[in-house]
């Protein structure tokens, strides 16, 4: 997602002008030992997730040998704290009963191996500073969820610490570093972006060395680990040299240089489990999350939804309606592609009106890569968040215009094989065809065939 300017206004039931206070109170919570041989150490976060196990690798370490190394986690989600139990040998338990996922309350226990953990929540909020009201960089966010990650992003750039942004796919981790990098004091030295999952064993030397590589490019500036868990395994101690000794090497035994780039990583991956699993280095890891920050996924903070939807819009040059009855809509819905895919559904919505065609329930009833979900089942649980008469006009339209489409496509859009599939009469179908705002020319190009 790219916030552009301001190309014209939108509909009043988007806009929500942000009028707030420069400072707000932001309630940070806590995961303490209560029992066990930890008893007393605890962690505490304004950000949404705290990991609880006896790897190193986690928020709140324990030495109980009867927890496992990734034991749960508890994220703050849009109906309060999420405790799930990461498939721990022994268990996660809650008020004596067995929990795999579960919300928790201020003041629960919680109880795992010979440990027993309390949920508390401040009373008072902390103070923190709004960065840039509903915006930090090209982050867009109103939320109390948002607008912690600004103060933490906006803590973080104004050190030289490394750091890593964890977050979904879609979920604005690159548009973070971005926002480190123009609020530190690189901001006026280049941003450069490294797709590890390009990243080759044998070009790595020239790649990142050389004259021209990454490192040399990226010199006073700041220098982008894009899926850092993609870098091959055999040039991690490469690179993690390169952090240790903050030189970078020369080429063919030449003179090595300063390095003088910021380091930022990013990943969708669960960076612990990778380094379980001997797919990435440990000592690698602890140099690059010397910070490390949460993006939040879109379905934690649907409250953001009707600021997002302003800003996109504001970039697409044809004002179109969002209702009320859509805006609920949109906050049924998990949005599995984050705000990469919301920004998608508007953009799409932005192109089908010209052609008369903006139901939403055709952008959203798609499953996510990789799910077989049908299409109507999606769409009537989405429809189910409306008034019944707007539910059933929306699906019926839904299903006419997907009927339709396909029909036309299975007869290679002969319009009289068509008139007998469908047991319509000619005058009937080019009607249907038109309400539903399916030209044959329109549906022909989709195909290629034009």
């Amino acid at each position: 997602m790219t916030k552009a300017p301001p190309v014209r206004e939108v509909t009043e039931s988007v806009s929500m002008p942000f009028a707030g206070p420069a400072r707000m109170h932001v309630r940070a919570w806590t995961i303490e030992v209560v029992a066990g041989p930890d008893k007393g150490k605890k962690v505490s976060t304004l950000e949404g997730l705290i990991r609880v196990g006896s790897d190193p690798a986690n928020d709140l370490v324990l030495s109980d040998t009867t927890v496992s190394r990734r034991h749960l986690e508890v994220e703050r989600g849009a109906k309060g704290l999420v405790l799930k139990d990461l498939a721990s040998r022994n268990g996660t338990w809650l008020d004596g009963r067995q929990v795999g996922q579960v919300i928790v309350e201020p003041g629960d226990k919680i109880a795992l191996g010979k440990t027993k953990l309390v949920i508390k929540q401040q009373t008072r909020g902390t103070e923190i500073e709004l960065a840039g009201g509903e915006t930090f960089g090209d982050l867009v966010g109103a939320s109390e969820m948002m607008r912690a990650i600004f103060s933490e992003l906006r803590r973080v750039a104004k050190d030289e610490m490394n750091v890593l942004i964890e977050g979904e796919t879609g979920s604005g981790k690159e548009l973070a570093a971005r926002a480190v990098h123009q609020h530190s004091i690189r901001r006026h030295g280049p941003f450069r972006v490294v797709d590890c999952s390009l990243v080759r064993e044998d070009n790595f030397d020239k790649d990142f060395f050389g004259p021209e590589g990454h490192f040399a490019s990226a010199a006073g500036g700041t220098l982008f680990f894009d899926e850092v868990t993609e870098l091959p395994l055999a040039v991690q101690p490469r690179l993690l040299r390169v952090i240790e000794t903050r030189e970078v090497p020369g080429l063919a035994g030449g003179k090595p240089r300063q390095l003088t780039a910021r380091l930022v990583a990013s990943t969708h991956k669960n960076l612990e489990e990778e380094v379980q699993q001997d797919r990435f280095r440990k000592d690698l890891f602890y140099r690059l999350a010397v910070a490390r920050i949460r993006v939040p996924p879109l379905r934690v903070r649907k409250t953001d939804i009707p600021v997002l939807c302003r800003y996109l819009l504001r970039g697409l040059g044809t004002p179109f309606e969002i209702s009320a009855q859509t805006l609920t809509m949109f906050e049924g819905y998990d949005w599995p592609g984050n705000v990469r895919e919301l920004r998608n559904v508007l953009e799409r919505g932005a192109l089908m009106q010209q052609t008369g065609n903006t139901n939403w329930l055709d952008f959203m009833a798609q499953p996510p890569p990789g799910k077989k979900t049908g299409a109507i089942q999606t769409v009537a649980h989405l429809a189910a968040s409306l008034p019944y008469h707007e539910a059933k006009d929306r699906v019926l339209a839904d299903f006419e215009r997907q009927y339709f489409a396909e029909v036309m496509k299975d007869c290679n859009f002969d319009i009289k094989l068509a008139e007998e599939r469908t047991g319509l009469s000619m005058q009937s179908l080019y009607r249907l065809l038109k309400k539903n705002g399916l030209r044959l020319k329109d549906l022909k190009n989709a195909e290629g065939l034009s």
